[in-house]
């Protein structure tokens, strides 16, 4: 603490972060900021400008806008979600409840560190004719997860699939 402050941590409504966005920005500190709702949910519609010394540590709930206009773009109508206990449900609700009223089909499936059993169970009990209809809806799937568990996922996909690609086969 001698050499003064380092950097600011705050979790705080709107009017507080452009506050200190407003400090850290004339003081050149850094500034991290985690965006809180009224209601304690951990995404919010702060309007920080994108410039200078602060920096928001979670999605805000514009999250929504950008999957709704992905999928609008690339004209899904069936759709999974995979997320895991670091992903915060709650900042997504806006996004299900406005592809419920579009008439979008969305599952959501938590992936936990077991993926392989996850995918092990799936791929071993399902007719083929269901696996193949899996394999396609597994084209047009978000991950909403921890960089880890989105690597092991994505390997144990890549590798459960390949190896049905092998059984399935003449």
């Amino acid at each position: 603490m001698s050499q003064g402050i380092l950097a600011m941590v705050s979790s705080t409504g709107c009017s507080q972060a452009s506050a200190l966005q407003s400090l850290s920005d004339s003081l050149h500190i850094p500034h991290l900021h985690v965006q809180r709702s009224m209601d304690d949910a951990p995404r919010t519609d702060c309007l920080l400008t994108h410039t200078g010394y602060t920096l928001s540590m979670r999605p805000s709930s514009h999250l929504a806008d950008v999957a709704l206009r992905a999928i609008t773009d690339f004209h899904w109508q069936r759709f999974l979600i995979f997320y895991d206990s670091s992903f915060d449900l709650r900042g997504l609700q806006l996004f299900l409840d406005e592809a419920t009223r579009r008439g979008l089909s969305v599952s959501l499936q938590r992936v936990d560190s077991t993926v392989s059993s996850l995918l092990a169970g799936l791929f071993s009990s399902l007719p083929t004719e269901q696996l193949n209809r899996f394999r396609d809806l597994l084209r047009r799937a978000m991950l909403l997860l921890s960089p880890r568990n989105a690597k092991a996922f994505i390997s144990q996909v890549y590798s459960s699939l390949n190896n049905y690609a092998q059984i399935t086969l003449p």
